[in-house]
């Protein structure tokens, strides 16, 4: 039953959204306030997403479906890949209990909250570390993407990325030195 429910509310937000596409803004995501720290031959990675759940977002979290961000962090050294890794934060809701279901794999932390707002700085955040003796001088690109969701009832997926209007943000920087800090 509540499967079929939030299929109709996702379905109706998507129709809306295509009706009103010319005048839909949607969410301008990006990376922001990111910070490095390189010890020996370890960095510390911390990036924030934002203004990535806005608008309809709070009604897709609360569809109860798993709803994924996928991000994509890639270290190359001269043009070519030394390491790539994807990783995902995701989202359940359980409408009985009204909380979300939070796991954040970059952080191996499951998490419970009830309140949109903590969700959405929950899942924004990014914290990774990643060791190797060719770290210096390093570049290294974070990018985040979303997953497609299943509707039931309509038999067909939904490309969340409508929401983001197909951009995947993406931020590269320089790992340079003992101490990289921005």
């Amino acid at each position: 039953m509540f499967q079929v429910l939030a299929d109709k509310v996702i379905t109706g937000l998507a129709a809306l959204s295509m009706l009103l596409l010319s005048s839909y803004q949607g969410n301008e995501a990006r990376f922001e306030n990111f910070h490095t720290s390189v010890i020996q031959d370890k960095v510390f990675l911390e990036y924030k997403l934002v203004k990535a759940f806005e608008n309809d977002f709070e009604e897709i979290f609360k569809s109860g479906q798993n709803i994924e961000i996928m991000f994509k962090i890639t270290f190359d050294l001269n043009n070519t890949v030394i390491f790539e890794d994807v990783f995902i934060h995701s989202v359940v809701f359980d409408p009985l209990k009204q909380v979300f279901y939070v796991m954040i794999e970059d952080k191996e932390l499951n998490i419970t909250t009830d309140s949109y707002e903590e969700l959405k700085a929950i899942i924004s955040e990014v914290q990774y570390s990643f060791e190797d003796e060719l770290i210096y001088d390093c570049e290294v690109t974070i990018m985040a993407y979303l997953s497609k969701i299943q509707m039931v009832s309509a038999k067909k997926d939904f490309d969340l990325m409508l929401l983001w209007k197909y951009n995947k943000p993406k931020l590269t920087h320089k790992i340079m030195g003992e101490q990289n800090e921005n």
